[in-house]
């Protein structure tokens, strides 16, 4: 299905547009380097810098590309830089689906080891990407004691509102998927791009509607757990695809539309030092070094 997709792109003379340098938001581009680069000054940055830029915020998103040792470890530092800074914090992660948010306690109580953790939060079924990838966020939850918050829809749910729409979902799942809103033209731009130009509507299977069911199920599962808040201290850093993030279209957005809450982000990007990217596309970003966790 790609392929012939790509060809047909090819045939028509059609260059698919870079996600990173998408003319959302801000205007104009900025310089990627290594670590952290702030899209406003093009000047760079540190997790205690970005921390502090956090403190009228109650969620950081911190997209990352999935398994890539280097993103993971920017999760971390700034997990650890808003410990630091005395917010209390809890790690929202798109890689645990809702309906399994008992299995993932054991590592944030001390009662697990990391290791112990993989088979207890049934980590192969529930996500499958290199574990070990992860063991930089994993370790700062489980030093610092931070909660888990297991923020995505049941997979099922993805292809329920792909294939039959929002009208086919019950009470129950409209708890935690309260809308399905398809209108936002700059969302479908960051993901008609990130699907390298490819339709959102293939045979009759609406993907788009999809992307939204996990976008607006992973922000009503952030907000849902922001209710129990007491201190404006707390703040969730959520781990979770680039996509997730990208212009502030994705989760972000749902979190602005459900509940008219605010948030900060960090993109993490693989690319050379000097690498273009759209200051729209986050609040900074970050490459790691290149080599074998590139």
């Amino acid at each position: 299905m790609v392929p012939f997709l790509a060809l047909t792109l090819a045939a028509q003379n059609q260059t698919p547009p870079d996600p990173y340098q998408l003319n959302i938001g801000t205007p104009g581009q900025v310089a990627a380097n290594l670590g952290y680069t702030s899209t406003t000054s093009g000047k760079p940055a540190n997790p205690d810098e970005i921390a502090a830029a956090c403190d009228d915020v109650r969620f950081l998103l911190v997209g990352e590309s999935h398994a890539t040792p280097t993103h993971h470890r920017a999760q971390a530092d700034l997990v650890q830089a808003l410990v630091k800074r005395g917010r209390h914090v809890v790690v929202g992660m798109e890689m645990f689906t809702r309906d399994n948010q008992m299995k993932v306690y054991g590592l944030s109580s001390g009662r697990q080891t990391i290791e112990e953790f993989e088979t207890a939060s049934d980590w192969k079924t529930q996500w499958g990407h290199s574990y070990a990838a992860y063991r930089p966020l994993l370790e700062v939850i489980r030093d610092n004691r931070l909660r888990i918050v297991a923020l995505n829809v049941p997979r099922d749910w993805v292809r329920q509102a792909s294939r039959q729409g929002f009208d086919s979902f019950d009470a129950m799942q409209r708890k935690w998927v309260p809308s399905l809103d398809l209108s936002n033209e700059n969302h479908k731009q960051v993901f008609n791009a990130l699907m390298g130009g490819h339709p959102p509507d293939m045979g009759g299977i609406n993907i788009y509607a999809g992307q939204v069911t996990w976008d607006t199920g992973m922000a009503k599962s952030a907000i849902d757990w922001s209710n129990d808040w007491t201190s404006d201290k707390w703040i969730m850093v959520i781990a979770a695809g680039s996509g997730h993030v990208m212009y502030g279209q994705a989760i972000n957005y749902r979190l602005q539309q459900l509940a008219g809450m605010k948030s900060k982000s960090v993109v993490c990007i693989s690319a050379e030092p000097g690498y273009m990217v759209s200051r729209g596309i986050a609040d900074y970003v970050f490459m790691g070094e290149p080599g074998p966790d590139k």
